[in-house]
């Protein structure tokens, strides 16, 4: 009981608390930082800069070149950070299966599924794709991505294991983001029709 009267003991316990509201001040004001930053790399991402510079993003995260640097010392750490923050939308769109409903219906709702996580992810598919030659990281990640893609397709449609390896490597091709923006960018076809064609060749394979 001495010991809570004492003043200086008081007046040392506060200093704690302060030093403690200090801390988590500054811990609110780095997380606030970082998440402009991802944002920010996102929204460049989104309109089309796919390999945004350091400063692109500090300038449209508004905060300075030291702060971004504080959070990702380079490009490859902030395309990390991008990938953990769009890990629920891949997950949803290319990890997931859903094996209700007969061979026709199943192609049927993974071509909606890939087509509209395609549309969605693009550009964020583009950019890891065009710096992947320069980050290790990046190019792991995208072999990686293959991989799931390829599993996730046999989870769908486990028919697959009775086509012979030319037919099985067509319907991957069918159903990858390649084959799908060659479709709808480059052919500049409608996303009914892109979506039509990837529909008819996936099911043909199976005849």
């Amino acid at each position: 009981e001495a010991a809570i009267r004492d003043p200086l003991w008081s007046r040392g316990l506060g200093d704690v608390y302060k030093r403690q509201d200090k801390l988590d001040g500054r811990l609110e004001r780095s997380k606030k930082s970082r998440d402009l930053i991802i944002k920010a790399m996102r929204d460049l991402i989104d309109d089309g800069i796919l390999s945004p510079t350091s400063q692109q993003v500090a300038e449209t995260a508004q905060v300075g070149i030291r702060t971004v640097f504080r959070h990702a010392n380079d490009m490859e750490t902030l395309f990390r950070l991008i990938t953990k923050a769009n890990a629920e939308k891949r997950s949803k769109y290319f990890l997931q299966a859903d094996t209700n409903g007969n061979l026709e219906e199943r192609i049927e709702k993974l071509a909606d599924s890939r087509s509209e996580g395609y549309a969605e992810m693009q550009n964020f598919i583009l950019a890891t794709a065009a710096s992947k030659w320069k980050y290790k990281s990046l190019d792991n990640q995208y072999k990686d991505a293959i991989k799931n893609l390829k599993e996730n397709l046999q989870e769908w449609l486990p028919e697959m294991n009775n086509l012979n390896e030319e037919k099985q490597a067509m319907v991957e091709a069918i159903m990858s983001f390649e084959y799908w923006y060659r479709l709808r960018v480059h052919q500049n076809n409608s996303g009914k029709k892109t979506l039509n064609i990837i529909k008819n060749q996936t099911k043909a394979l199976f005849k």
